[in-house]
């Protein structure tokens, strides 16, 4: 498939597969795979999901997909979330808002009906923002009641240039919001790549915390765009560090409860 954004990119054009990661991963123990959609062509996206789906046969550890629709189009798209809805490793939808000036701050004008739509399917909505658009995603939750979203990357503060406002106060107002979790990804990726530390990203993981909870609160890999910042091993200990001293409940949220039940994947069996 045709990924056009990573056309210019000698790390990330090329095929990430199951063999890869496990090597990505290293020592971590990883039990359960969402697999996010990558912003393929889009005459491609049930491709994408169609060959997803293939994978998991042979890698019971993805336990779910969440899939590129556009949503922007409004109802039309009811026939293509009624198709997906019927695999069952199809948990949500992923549409990166619009960054087109004619569309103010992003929010297209048939995104709302567009995800008030997944209600229908029991589907999640995962937002993809860019820098600055926090305030329209919350417009967005704010006309969807019954979607259960989860903001991704954070929100895309400015890590590497340490400038933190107004996205804290805007997470914060998102946070307000009960049907909204956040995923903790992307953070190195945020900062300088090739000179990150642990204690440059904790202001930005501790506000999110505090600000959604453990409860609503997801880690995410965003592998492999996060080679460009970071192994596996070093993002998985980064996020670690950011919460210690938290109890062992509230690491088991982050790092596997809340995504379990967020994304509705079998329950975790316990020994």
């Amino acid at each position: 498939m045709r990924y056009p954004w990573l056309e210019n990119s000698a790390l990330l054009n090329r095929p990430y597969l199951p063999q890869d990661y496990d090597e990505a991963i290293g020592s971590v123990k990883v039990g359960k795979i969402v697999f996010v959609e990558a912003a393929c062509a889009d005459d491609q996206t049930q491709a994408e999901v169609d060959w997803v789906t293939a994978l998991a046969k042979d890698e019971p550890r993805i336990q779910g997909i969440v899939a590129n629709v556009p949503l922007e189009q409004g109802e039309t798209v009811l026939p293509r979330l009624e198709a997906l809805a019927v695999n069952p490793l199809v948990k949500g939808i992923r549409r990166f808002f619009s960054s087109q000036t004619e569309v103010p701050l992003g929010l297209h004008p048939g995104l709302v009906k567009g995800v008030q739509c997944l209600e229908r399917f029991g589907l999640r909505f995962d937002l993809g923002l860019q820098r600055g658009q926090v305030p329209v995603a919350t417009e967005l939750v704010r006309q969807c009641p019954n979607v259960r979203f989860m903001l991704n990357h954070i929100g895309v503060p400015d890590i590497k240039n340490n400038a933190l406002d107004p996205w804290r106060q805007e997470i914060r107002a998102l946070a307000e919001l009960p049907n909204v979790f956040c995923k903790m990804s992307g953070a190195a990726t945020l900062a300088d790549h090739a000179s990150w530390t642990p204690e440059e990203l904790q202001p930005a993981l501790e506000h999110v915390i505090n600000c959604f909870g453990f409860e609503r609160a997801a880690f995410g890999s965003d592998w492999p765009v996060m080679l460009s910042a970071t192994a596996y091993p070093r993002w998985i200990s980064a996020a670690a560090w950011a919460i210690q001293g938290c109890s062992e409940t509230e690491k088991c949220r982050l790092f596997r409860d809340t995504a379990v039940e967020f994304y509705g994947l079998p329950p975790v069996l316990q020994a």
